[in-house]
């Protein structure tokens, strides 16, 4: 059964027991490969669907879930969310939104990538793994190299008459090396997202991963004290995704984030400016609406150090906005609506990497972060991560670093920002997608030895 057919068959079967339903549908097509040693080691298809319901009635606001559409499994699913219902608080209960809410869909499927085939995809992987292997000595093994892709598809109905669709398709590559120096051992990685395996350079993804594995070949720890700093764009991305929670609306409501009654006060300095843009132009997160049906919003979060706005689905902007901002979304069929950015990103600055790192008398470049599931806490707004990097001495880089750790609040470290570059980067798309250029910063505490 379709799902047009499945949703008229849920919305007949609640007519009379539930006021409001809203229907979410969600298909996922993915393929994943593995290799290992010029030989495929995994080969993973998955194809998956399901919908989830959402429904208010007098007890209260149920939800249900099914990886069926069938007559039986529309009466289970309103049974089970109106039974689910009493257990809800009233507060709890979402606002669905109505058709003149929403806004156009879109598709963003590649082509090429519907049609590569399968072998193409594999000797892509080999032929990395073999570049990675050829460009240094040094390189003793690839310890990943990996291709995924996948198709995503939307679909919501509900009683209100709102009716929305979309789809993307969407894939990366990722390698990661190991380079040996006698008792010496460190290790790099690359990456690239795709919505066209045309658009995949494989030379310069194995030469960006063996290029950080033999650079950081001999680092050692640098003695305690603060330091002049500048983050790499591919740490301040993990920064900034590891304190996103802070500026959902929800988080801040429950006391959650550190960013609790500061909205309209400048907690950053003027260099720093934080968006939230569901129409990037090639976006990896884009989409014109949320996962509630609700049409997303081109936001600023802070704008020159400025708190502006937090991040809303529906639930949460009742109790404060009044409005949702469009950041409704499921990790799931199964899971409840949360807030989540799209695509979030620091605005990126004018100036070169090379000509800040050259105006930098002394300090240290950090390349990598580590412990950031438990080094960041976004209530506090506290980090203590692991590190490495080099020295910059006299405006050139200088002896590799690791074995440090980098602490401090996230305020005082947005306080501190001397300089955005240019040079945007973004990350693997996950819960959201997140951009930033690298950053210079005044001070920050080194533990080292």
């Amino acid at each position: 059964m379709d799902f047009d057919a499945f949703s008229s068959l849920v919305f007949d079967h609640g007519k009379g027991r539930l006021d409001e339903m809203e229907l979410f549908y969600t298909s996922r097509r993915a393929l994943r490969i593995e290799v290992f040693n010029q030989k495929v080691d995994n080969y993973i298809v998955s194809d998956t669907a399901g919908v989830a319901l959402r429904a208010v009635g007098s007890l209260g606001m149920g939800q249900s879930f099914t990886e069926k559409m069938d007559e039986r499994s529309a009466e289970l699913l309103v049974e089970e969310a109106y039974q689910n219902g009493q257990f809800t608080d009233a507060d709890e209960r979402p606002n669905f939104a109505k058709a003149n809410e929403a806004r156009g869909s879109r598709h963003n499927i590649s082509e090429r990538l519907e049609n590569i085939q399968t072998n193409e995809k594999i000797q892509m992987m080999i032929n990395l793994e073999t570049e990675a292997l050829s460009l240094d000595s040094r390189v003793s093994k690839i310890q990943m190299c990996t291709y995924e892709d996948n198709l995503t598809e939307r679909k919501i109905r509900n009683s209100l008459g709102l009716s929305l669709e979309d789809s993307s398709s969407l894939g990366y590559v990722y390698i990661s090396v190991v380079a040996e120096q006698g008792d010496d051992v460190s290790t790099g990685s690359s990456f690239a997202v795709f919505r066209d395996p045309g658009e995949i350079d494989i030379s310069e993804i194995a030469m960006e991963a063996v290029e950080e594995a033999t650079s950081l070949l001999g680092a050692k720890p640098i003695s305690s004290g603060n330091y002049g700093a500048i983050i790499k764009n591919r740490a301040f991305v993990d920064i900034i995704e590891g304190f996103m929670p802070a500026f959902s609306g929800l988080n801040v409501q429950r006391g959650l984030s550190f960013l609790k009654g500061r909205i309209g006060e400048v907690i950053g300095s003027p260099k720093i400016t934080i968006i939230e843009d569901p129409f990037l132009q090639d976006g990896f997160a884009s989409c014109d609406f949320d996962d509630e049906g609700f049409r997303t919003t081109r936001k600023t979060i802070i704008h020159e150090g400025r708190l502006k706005e937090f991040l809303y689905d529906s639930r949460s902007s009742k109790k404060e906005v009044n409005k949702t901002s469009g950041n409704g979304f499921r990790d799931s069929i199964k899971s409840t609506v949360g807030t989540r950015p799209t695509n979030l990103l620091v605005e990126k600055g004018s100036r070169e990497l090379v000509e800040i790192i050259e105006e930098m008398d002394s300090g240290i470049l950090i390349t990598d972060l580590a412990g950031l599931h438990s080094g960041l806490d976004f209530v506090s707004g506290d980090f203590s991560l692991q590190a490495q990097g080099f020295t910059v001495e006299n405006g050139l880089i200088g002896e590799p670093v690791k074995g440090i750790t980098i602490s401090g609040n996230m305020i005082q470290l947005l306080a501190g920002i001397e300089e955005v570059a240019d040079d945007i980067f973004f990350g693997l798309p996950g819960n959201g997608c997140y951009g930033s250029p690298s950053i210079k910063i005044d001070s920050i505490s080194v533990s080292g030895y």
